[in-house]
């Protein structure tokens, strides 16, 4: 398979041409092996490899399977995955063993027909909006190697935009999907809250911050991966029931007009810079050209949550790494660990319960408060970061040079507006609508109401028809070979 044919296919269309016998799965994963050993030297995307058993499973896999023989990466956060490791780019967690099975979300990646061909980078224990972690060092934007691909999620989303892979595993407990997403011009959808399963340790992470997903270059990628993905595991304490409808359906019919609010300013008051709030009022114009109703909207005040968010994700870094302690044998040691996650153990020592269900029943509020002040809209239309990707080193979380308080305005400064939906638990999607001048693309964001991915995807999809963003991508896949 020639890497110009790979880089130019998403993941719907090499299943397709599996099934059809145009390629063989083997031809497709031998292409994903040899785009991530050409760019991983340039990019630090992929920190552990699994080439081999993939291989080995693409010769004997049923290609009936509805993505049998897609290249698919899983982010090193929150899943197991059977022969790989899991180690939140921890140095402290460098030693411990595989895992021997799957997690249930890894177990339906296989069942789908993915070819897990190994993990990717992000920061440590998933705690910034950059991917620089001090173990295995930054990862490089394909857009501008300078600058960072966005975090959590910044190893997925620059071997999805690179073209190592078309679609890669992605965790958003505060915007790790949708802020790489945007860093590097792609789709990626934060669900509801219970739809994917994060277990089986676990019915939910990060007090339910998290979310489990992928990022992809395609709305019908995105569709098929949650069809393929949704659904409780047995252990879920609040199952989410989907309709009977699978998404990749909705896709390509009308939309109903849509009463939309529009808001540049974020729940915290900052504003975007000038390109990116331009980038969301030219998308405002397009949809209110095509009869859908746009009204100005302000964020209540009881929606900005930096404090108490700041209270549940970081008790829950303090809880992971207490549990962990058991399976490594030892407490780590102060050089094992970045400043931020030494504040998140030294914070989570200091609040008491009071204060993390207090933190909780502020999240509740804000839902509440939220949900009233949209009764009479369908979505709302925001930016998904206030500025461009940053240079790397710009946002420094991990040596303690900057205090907590400045690496936190200044990854807060970056991703003001995605965190809020986090607490809400509704579904939230960035999608990649519009180019800055220097080149680099700028993601735009919706969120809707409680459980209405369904909508989501179908506005992204009539979007990328009327925006598409395809050729954009493909060039920068292309430039890269």
């Amino acid at each position: 398979m020639a890497p110009d044919e790979y880089v130019a296919m998403d993941a719907t269309s090499l299943a397709a041409a599996v099934r059809g016998a145009e390629l063989t799965a083997t031809e497709v994963v031998a292409a994903a092996i040899a785009r991530i050993e050409a760019l991983n030297g340039r990019l630090n995307a992929v920190t552990e490899m699994a080439f081999e058993p993939a291989l080995e499973s693409a010769g004997r896999l049923d290609v009936a399977l509805p993505l049998a023989g897609v290249p698919f990466l899983a982010k090193d956060m929150n899943i197991d995955v059977a022969g790989l490791r899991l180690t939140a780019s921890c140095r402290w967690l460098a030693e411990l063993p595989p895992a021997m099975v799957d997690a249930p979300l890894a177990a339906r990646w296989r069942e789908a027909g993915l070819m897990i061909l190994g993990r990717t980078n992000l920061p440590e224990w998933a705690a910034d909006f950059v991917t620089e972690p001090t173990w295995r060092g930054p990862t490089a934007n394909p857009w501008d190697p300078l600058r960072s691909p966005g975090g959590s999620s910044g190893g997925a989303a620059a071997a999805v935009a690179s073209g190592m892979v078309p679609v890669a595993h992605g965790t958003d407990s505060g915007g790790s999907i949708r802020v790489p997403a945007s860093a590097c011009g792609l789709v990626g959808l934060k669900p509801s809250r219970g739809l994917v399963p994060v277990g089986p340790h676990h019915d939910e992470l990060a007090g339910g911050f998290d979310c489990e997903h992928v990022l992809s270059r395609t709305i019908r990628d995105s569709a098929a991966m949650l069809d393929l993905t949704v659904g409780p595991e047995p252990t879920s304490r609040q199952p989410f029931v989907r309709g009977a409808q699978r998404y990749a359906d909705g896709l390509g019919g009308r939309l109903r007009p849509l009463r939309i609010g529009v808001a540049l300013r974020s729940p915290g008051g900052i504003e975007p810079d000038d390109e990116i709030g331009a980038a969301v009022e030219q998308v405002a114009r397009v949809l209110a050209k095509a009869g859908h109703a746009i009204t100005p909207f302000a964020f209540p005040r009881e929606t900005d949550l930096g404090d108490a968010a700041q209270v549940i994700w970081m008790t829950a870094i303090a809880e992971e790494i207490d549990c962990c302690a058991t399976r490594v044998g030892r407490e780590p040691r102060p050089d094992e660990l970045e400043s931020v996650t030494r504040e998140c153990i030294q914070a989570g020592g200091r609040w008491s319960a009071v204060d993390y269900v207090r933190a909780r029943r502020a999240c509740t509020q804000a839902t509440r408060t939220l949900g009233h002040a949209c009764r009479d809209l369908d979505l709302l239309l925001l930016p998904t970061t206030a500025t461009l990707p940053p240079l790397t080193g710009a946002i420094d979380g991990r040596t303690g040079a900057a205090s907590f308080a400045a690496w936190s305005d200044a990854a807060y400064r970056y991703a003001p507006y995605t965190e809020l939906f986090n607490a809400t638990g509704q579904p939230a999607i960035s999608l990649p609508l519009a180019h800055s001048r220097c080149g680099l693309p700028i993601g735009v964001q919706f969120a809707a109401g409680m459980g209405q991915d369904a909508l989501l995807l179908a506005l992204g999809a009539w979007l990328e028809r009327e925006m598409p963003w395809a050729e954009r991508g493909l060039a920068l896949r292309r430039r890269l070979l």
